[in-house]
């Protein structure tokens, strides 16, 4: 339009970080805002030898923010997986929230490695991408900010003076990286300190300290947040023609997954999907008429999401033929293609992003535009992006909520600068860190002394994994364990409401088991944290649920190893238990316990009564101990199990519980009971290779869920009963 000005003119994001914002009122303007010097254009200082940039950080070093409460020492590690933003609804509605641009760009993390002098650029998959961008890598060197790691997005501004992708991708075709500049949200170690779990707010304002005491120059540069109201930046973000917008709890810490505590707030649905083919051109134009596009289903299988035919110019159709035609394949990769679609099949190697209108009832998207090609993306993780409601946005705002922002926002970086005389100025006592808008006490209470893992981590645990958990909690009967001294001390194990209420945990009603106060059901994240906050570490649940309290939907197999048992034992004897139970024409599912042995759980249509399931389970277990006795026993107790495994069918009685799916265990590790896919067990090397530290991790890597398809098993044990009694 005729107000348009060239980036070299006019670069909107450096120039007005606060334009998003023009027509608003910000009473306290931004949370963690860098003097002007960190926003000043002048060019990248030369340095001609090393010795100058480390001569300068030397001379700087007394001047560079303190370290925050809370930092760990640690040494610089090689590798760090970015915390990744969750897409969201709509924006949530509690306190506690900074936000800041989405920018339209690359995610890059710099490791800065003083004492070699090294600086290396990372992408979001671990590439190194430093020798693509040299002059980069001498900008983030001259920042002179000492060891650690930076995390930020790379952009090129395009006509309109913001991120434009295109302009990106066209940099590193045309290898002229020149104008790439590098904004910075985060710093998660620092100065030989381990800062992740430092709240959100004091890591920025380190950034922010940083950047404004380094030499001026143009290529990195502070990623600005406000503090202000979601819904009025997102419309103004959208005005201006940018993705959208970025939301962090204030006192979130670093997490190293996709997290509930960074959403995205799009402008419009923008996602990648995989390339599967493409379609001839028509009339005058070149290369290719269309990309048809798919993203895999939750069984890991690529489905056919529509085609993009818009948003190409000449030249990239022509590298876009060239690429494909060298990745042709006789067959389709699509999974039941719809009648209809043709075109040229290739290997789904490549991933496209995408943006469009909306998604169509059979699946395919409309009003698509092509944005580029995502080289740092893998096609084998591209699955349908959903929104999902914000972590708590239907929670009232209380007056703690309100506050978490405002007194964090009070620890100005000035607080932590070094006074003239050299004296450092005591550090203010921080404030008690929050998960889910719960304020976590004595989060820095060591739980468990084999690893040194605290409440807060086992509180964070439950925050990140409860989207994934909460399905095997809801609407079931569920018994807590806790644990107020750690593992190590007395545990208490809580089935109704009279020792303990705990907020958001709901009263079952009395009736399920009559002369006793109500049990307890956890339906909700909020439910979760606060249960852990008051130092719940298990959670058990009933093999029914309180739509029919009297007919088992689920029956459970509990491979309990004796003394002497080998795991390559535990996972025979989970194998030969599986193989009957395919003889008997019934489905069933494996998880860990979270200890040493193994769950095998058969979904039931809740058609039997609790009697019915238990004396069928019995029949099962004393079957296979008679069958191979020298593996199995029927009966409990440690005499007679030692060197064989007991499958514990009283876990099937009416009353009885056993640990939920994703739910931590009381034991040294703070091991976690993971569901798998029969396909994992026979290289599975141990029944413990997964705690509350790197539990999410393995979920959001799985491309399909193992337990996809156990909400829509239907069976009973009638036709069963009748194979057993042959």
């Amino acid at each position: 339009d005729d107000a348009a000005r060239p980036s070299a003119d006019y670069n909107v994001v450096e120039a007005e970080p606060g334009s998003v914002l023009s027509d608003l009122t910000i009473p306290s303007g931004p949370t963690a805002t860098p003097k002007e010097a960190a926003r000043d254009d002048s060019k990248v200082r030369k340095t001609s030898t090393r010795s100058a940039p480390a001569r300068a950080a030397a001379a700087r070093r007394d001047a560079l923010p303190s370290i925050p409460a809370g930092a760990r020492k640690a040494a610089l590690p090689d590798t760090l997986v970015p915390q990744l933003a969750t897409l969201v609804a709509e924006a949530p509605t509690d306190a506690g929230w900074i936000y800041e641009i989405k920018f339209d760009g690359y995610r890059l993390l710099a490791r800065i490695d003083e004492a070699s002098d090294d600086v290396r650029l990372f992408t979001r998959r671990g590439n190194d991408w430093s020798a693509r961008m040299p002059g980069l890598v001498a900008a983030v060197r001259s920042l002179g900010i000492g060891s650690g790691w930076l995390d930020g997005e790379i952009v090129v501004s395009g006509a309109h003076g913001t991120p434009d992708f295109n302009a990106l991708q066209n940099a590193f075709d045309s290898a002229r990286t020149e104008d790439i500049q590098y904004f910075v949200f985060d710093l998660p170690y620092y100065a030989g300190h381990d800062l992740r779990n430092v709240p959100l707010i004091e890591r920025r304002a380190v950034v922010a300290a940083a950047l404004d005491r380094a030499p001026p120059q143009e290529r990195v540069r502070y990623s600005q947040d406000f503090d202000s109201s979601a819904k009025e930046l997102l419309q103004n973000a959208c005005r201006m023609r940018l993705e959208g917008m970025i939301g962090k709890r204030a006192d979130s810490p670093y997490v190293s997954r996709r997290s509930p505590t960074w959403i995205k707030l799009k402008c419009t649905q923008r996602q990648e999907f995989v390339i599967g083919g493409y379609t001839d051109p028509r009339g005058t134009r070149s290369g290719l008429g269309s990309l048809l596009l798919g993203v895999h289903d939750e069984q890991g299988k690529l489905t056919y999401a529509g085609n993009v035919g818009t948003g190409f110019d000449d030249k990239t159709l022509v590298q876009l033929k060239g690429q494909l035609a060298a990745l042709s394949s006789s067959q389709t990769p699509f999974h039941k293609l719809p009648t209809g679609v043709k075109g040229h099949w290739v290997k789904p190697k490549l991933v496209a992003e995408v943006s469009f209108g909306e998604w169509t009832d059979d699946g395919r998207i409309r009003h698509s535009v092509f944005h580029g090609l995502r080289p740092d993306k893998r096609p084998g993780s591209i699955t349908r992006e959903q929104a999902v409601a914000p972590a708590f946005a239907d929670r009232a705002d209380s007056d703690e909520a309100k506050t978490v922002t405002r007194k964090i926002a009070k620890k100005k970086v000035a607080e932590k600068e070094v006074t003239s005389t050299g004296a450092a100025q005591p550090a203010p006592k921080p404030a008690p860190p929050t998960a889910g808008g719960v304020k976590i006490s004595h989060g820095e209470r060591v739980i468990d002394q084999s690893t040194g893992l605290t409440k807060l981590d086992l509180v964070r645990y439950y925050e990140s994994i409860a989207q994934h958990m909460l399905p095997h909690l809801k609407s079931r009967p569920t018994s807590l364990v806790r644990g107020p001294s750690g593992i190590a001390g007395q545990l208490f194990f809580q089935k109704h409401v009279d020792t303990l209420r705990i907020p958001g945990i709901n009263e079952l009603d009395p009736a399920f088991l009559p002369g006793h106060p109500p049990m307890l059901e956890v339906g909700t994240a909020q439910a979760l944290v606060q249960a852990a906050q008051l130092n719940v570490i298990e959670f058990h649940t009933w093999n029914a649920t309180t739509k029919s309290i009297e007919n088992p939907d689920r029956m459970l197999f509990d491979l309990d190893p004796g003394e002497g048992v080998q795991w390559q034992q535990v996972v025979e004897g989970a194998m030969l238990t599986k193989a009957f139970l395919d003889e008997l024409k019934l489905k069933a599912f494996l998880k860990t316990s979270g200890g040493k042995g193994l769950h095998i759980v058969v979904p039931l249509t809740a058609t039997s009564n609790w009697d019915e399931v238990k004396d069928f389970s019995e029949a099962v277990v004393v079957h296979l101990a008679r069958t191979v006795p020298q593996r199995f026993v029927a009966k409990s107790g440690p005499a007679n199990r030692v060197g064989r495994i007991f499958i514990d069918y009283l876990r099937n009685s009416r009353g009885a519980t056993t640990a939920a799916a994703f739910s931590a265990r009381a034991r040294p590790g703070l091991g976690v009971s993971i569901p798998l896919a029969w396909e994992e067990l026979e290289k599975l090397e141990s029944a413990a290779l997964w705690n509350i530290t790197n539990t999410l991790a393995r979920v959001e890597k799985l491309r399909v869920d193992p337990w996809a398809q156990y909400k829509s098993t239907r069976q009973t044990i009638k036709r069963a009963a009748q194979i057993l009694a042959r």
